[in-house]
């Protein structure tokens, strides 16, 4: 069984990924300029074997928050959500490189997961508040998919959330949970 989570929307929204911070080189560059040792690498050694004229691009993240930020997935079609979600367009969104909870204690044991997991929710409440129009809501949910099948179990209501984009601050401690329905407005 698998997490996700969803943003319904009544209009369009952009898909892909958004917030990572990374850089485009080619594998020659990487090992010649950037990191020497990799050239001894096993995996290494086969990209260059397999691409002998290295010229195939590779990216690159310095840090691990560089690497984190949002994938969102185009709206899902072969699943009814309807007995969910007031809005039609359901997008699956993926945090990269983090997740979707911040606290204290994660802050104290991998301050680079903390910061990872507050950037991925940076990111999601960044996108929220570029892609919504004002007036406009959204609705965020979570839960586990067994096996194809998702939105089988009901949200929880006491985890029932709404979020005032234009007053809401991210701070030390956030967590979307399993089965929360969110409601954004903006």
């Amino acid at each position: 069984m698998t997490q996700f989570y969803y943003i319904a929307a009544s209009h369009e929204l952009p898909t892909g990924s958004f917030g990572q911070k990374k850089t485009a080189m080619t594998l020659i560059h990487y090992v010649t300029h950037m990191n020497p040792a990799a050239k001894d690498h096993p995996f290494m050694q086969i990209l260059l074997e397999k691409y002998p004229q290295s010229d195939k691009l590779m990216e690159i993240y310095e840090t691990e928050e560089d690497a984190a930020g949002l994938f969102i997935t185009g709206h899902i079609t072969n699943q009814d959500s309807s007995h969910l979600f007031r809005h039609p367009l359901v997008y699956q969104v993926n945090s990269e490189g983090g997740s979707f909870h911040i606290n204290d204690e994660i802050k104290q044991i991998s301050l680079s997961s903390y910061k990872s997991n507050k950037k991925c929710l940076t990111e999601l409440f960044d996108y929220l508040r570029l892609h919504m129009e004002i007036g406009e809501e959204l609705e965020l949910y979570s839960c586990w998919a067994q096996g194809r099948e998702r939105f089988l179990e009901t949200p929880k209501k006491e985890l029932d959330l709404v979020l005032e984009l234009s007053t809401f601050r991210l701070g030390n401690e956030f967590e979307w949970k399993d089965r929360q329905f969110i409601r954004v407005k903006k």
